[in-house]
């Protein structure tokens, strides 16, 4: 009868370990799954001739990424050029900021 405990008593860890490497090996795999790869930005500028027509607005729409609002982007946009009014004259000359993912040097 003691041998019969022991066998039941072994058989029941064994199965507790199985069961407990089981669930941290697999909460480690879940986080593995989860964790998104960490995306690089890198802030570069470009210089541009103002067309007929063009605004900052419109501008904004295509450099604007990763901005918090057009407001901010526009802000810096007039700073890094002098822009005071907002206005912008067509051949005029501009300083865009701009982010991209591609490390260029």
């Amino acid at each position: 009868m003691c041998r019969m405990r022991k066998i039941a008593l072994t058989a029941g860890l064994t199965i507790c370990l199985i069961l407990v490497m089981a669930f941290t090996f697999g909460s480690f795999l879940s986080k593995a799954k989860n964790k998104e790869a960490k995306v690089t930005y890198y802030k570069y500028y470009t210089n541009i001739e103002i067309q007929p027509g063009d605004t900052l607005w419109d501008l904004a729409d295509e450099y604007l990424e990763n901005y918090e609002s057009k407001e901010v982007y526009i802000k810096e946009v007039s700073q890094l050029n002098s822009i005071k009014n907002g206005k912008i004259i067509s051949g005029q000359n501009l300083i865009m900021p701009y982010y991209s993912t591609e490390y260029k040097f």
